[in-house]
């Protein structure tokens, strides 16, 4: 998480527009697109299939028309994104796309910096979920065991008391 958010702070407006500018992107840039608009609930254009035979979903399109339109409403889009409220659909949609080896930041790279950061952001994204999912059954164990916990003391503070009150009676 914290390289993914390094990684965006080096990201400049000119890399996200260098992009938005691209008229046939690489495949890695396709892909990370993609994955941002999923992430961010952003509906794929459907498109005739160019290899005939229905309707294709195109999110690069979509990407021009939303995340790419604004690139400074994006970076702070990407920098207060509510990590801890993504949805068991975004991340069921995404997973496929953690699983790419085209998917890692070392592949989008040779595609783009600027989508470099983006594709590290989703992945940050989707293993902070994962962390966060596991974490919380035992974030509602230690809160049960603190408040038993002060409850424990709360007795034990009263026995003191009592006791106290006992022998200061027999002094």
């Amino acid at each position: 998480l914290d390289q993914a958010v390094a990684c965006l702070n080096k990201l400049k407006k000119a890399d996200l527009d260098e992009v938005k500018s691209l008229k046939t992107p690489p495949k890695g840039v396709k892909l990370t697109m993609e994955a941002a608009c999923i992430m961010f609930g952003v509906k794929p254009i459907m498109v005739n299939d160019p290899m005939g035979g229905g309707k294709t979903k195109d999110y690069w399109t979509a990407s021009k028309g939303t995340l790419l339109q604004n690139a400074n409403q994006l970076l702070q889009d990407l920098m207060n994104f509510d990590k801890d409220n993504i949805s068991e659909k975004i991340i069921e949609m995404i997973e496929p796309y953690i699983e790419m080896p085209e998917f890692t930041p070392v592949e989008i790279e040779k595609a783009s910096k600027a989508c470099t950061a983006i594709c590290m952001w989703v992945r940050a994204m989707f293993k902070y979920h994962n962390v966060a999912k596991a974490v919380e059954p035992k974030k509602k164990l230690l809160a049960e065991a603190q408040a038993e916990l002060e409850e424990t003391m709360s007795s034990l503070n009263d026995a003191r008391s009592r006791l106290k009150g006992v022998q200061d009676q027999i002094q």
